[in-house]
């Protein structure tokens, strides 16, 4: 059973600032229990016009947990759809995935460890009419019938429900990305196989539907860094780095 560890979202208990910088050039964001990504159209806060038919895709890594929380890595919530996972607090190649608060799957994943910071993974949800599959790497572990998603909100490094913040992620966030677009298997295979970071140079004719992408490689030279990053693709979309209370993030020269 996860065990949840209860944060409520307030004013006084969290920050949007508090983001470490040592380097001038960064690869990814390290989260130690300590902060979590939501996504916006805006910086205003309004929510993201994501189809019907969508890929969000992840590039992450893990890290030896100081306590035994079950640490989430994506959370996604809809009028029809809550989809959560997670690495086992007690097994470190084990991701356990909640489909609207049921468990759906315990998939222990070969030659993988959570608790090593330099071993990144892709994990790739994507839905497409009333199908949901979700793959690690090239690998699919889960498909699942479910109600046509509506108006999804995605929650990268921690669990949420309602106003509420559990299970923080530890680890390095290396890129993010939002597909208007399911994408098919040969595409998550190819992403798989190629991992570099999404560029100019990166040739898919299916860019066009790309309507979020964060690879987090800053160059903060003389800069301050800020905890709003702007979609690279100049779809005007945006995530927030959120900060717990004291604790802080940090920008960080880890990466694939």
């Amino acid at each position: 059973m996860i065990k949840y560890f209860i944060i409520t979202l307030s004013l006084l208990l969290f920050s949007c600032i508090n983001i470490i910088t040592e380097e001038e050039f960064y690869e990814s964001i390290y989260l130690e229990n300590s902060g979590w990504f939501e996504f916006y159209d805006n910086t205003v806060g309004n929510d993201l016009n994501v189809s019907q038919n969508y890929t969000f895709q992840l590039w992450f890594s893990g890290k030896e947990l100081s306590d035994l929380e079950a640490a989430c890595i994506l959370n996604i919530n809809d009028t029809n759809l809550s989809l959560s996972v997670y690495r086992n607090s007690n097994i470190d190649n084990q991701l356990t995935i909640y489909l609207n608060d049921q468990l759906a799957g315990e998939i222990t994943i070969e030659s993988v460890d959570f608790n090593n910071e330099n071993n990144f993974y892709l994990l790739s949800v994507i839905v497409d009419n009333q199908t949901l599959s979700i793959y690690f790497n090239e690998n699919q572990i889960l498909q699942e019938n479910i109600n046509q998603s509506l108006n999804p909100s995605f929650i990268v490094g921690a669990y949420k429900s309602n106003d509420t913040i559990s299970n923080l992620w530890y680890g390095y966030i290396d890129e993010i990305r939002i597909w208007n677009q399911s994408l098919s298997q040969d595409v998550i295979e190819f992403h798989n196989e190629h991992k570099y970071k999404v560029s100019s140079s990166y040739e898919d004719d299916y860019l066009h539907a790309l309507i979020g992408l964060w690879c987090f490689r800053l160059n903060v030279d003389g800069e301050t860094a800020s905890n709003i990053f702007r979609d690279e693709n100049d779809s005007n979309n945006y995530s927030i780095l959120y900060t717990y209370g004291i604790s802080s993030n940090e920008l960080s020269t880890n990466g694939r």
